[in-house]
């Protein structure tokens, strides 16, 4: 694996920027031959197998290590009858859940409340409208009873 490393600054005047006594082209110069040569030594650093395989066990030995330490940690909080990192994540799993059952509640009695309202505002519309009805039929009753009212006295149609 053939790789080039760079770095930050190259290509752009870095070197003897506004450094009194370093003008021209040679500060540039010195500083490519640097960063290639840098470049050249870290892609041979990179691509080693034993330098790999170093940077292997190392991170394998740090994270043995670490488990070791959180199992000692665990059991010296357990023997303390303090809550351990894993009852802690339980109980933060189980908080979680009955916030999510809670909201779904709420989700429910707001979808409830909003149907009750809507039940109530029929209700009343069709209390109102029986109301108008009743109020039509008493009307109409109260025309039919002037209009007959004048008849009461007079004889039947077949006696004149």
């Amino acid at each position: 694996m053939t790789r080039k490393t760079t770095f930050p600054g190259a290509g752009f005047g870095m070197p003897g920027a506004g450094m009194p006594g370093f003008t021209g082209k040679l500060p540039d110069e010195l500083y490519g031959i640097w960063e290639r040569s840098m470049g050249q030594w870290w892609d041979q650093v990179l691509d080693s197998d034993a330098f790999l395989k170093t940077m292997g066990e190392n991170l394998s030995a740090t994270t043995k290590a670490r488990a070791g330490y959180e199992k000692s940690v665990d059991e010296t909080l357990t023997r303390m009858h303090l809550p351990t990192r894993s009852d802690v994540v339980r109980l933060a799993k189980i908080a979680s859940m009955l916030e999510d059952r809670l909201l779904q509640q709420e989700d429910v009695l707001l979808g409830m409340k909003d149907r009750m309202a809507a039940l109530e505002k029929e209700a009343l519309a069709a209390r109102i409208e029986a109301a108008e009805a009743r109020l039509e039929l008493r009307e109409t009753l109260a025309e039919l009873r002037a209009t007959l009212a004048p008849l009461k006295g007079a004889p039947p149609k077949g006696e004149r």
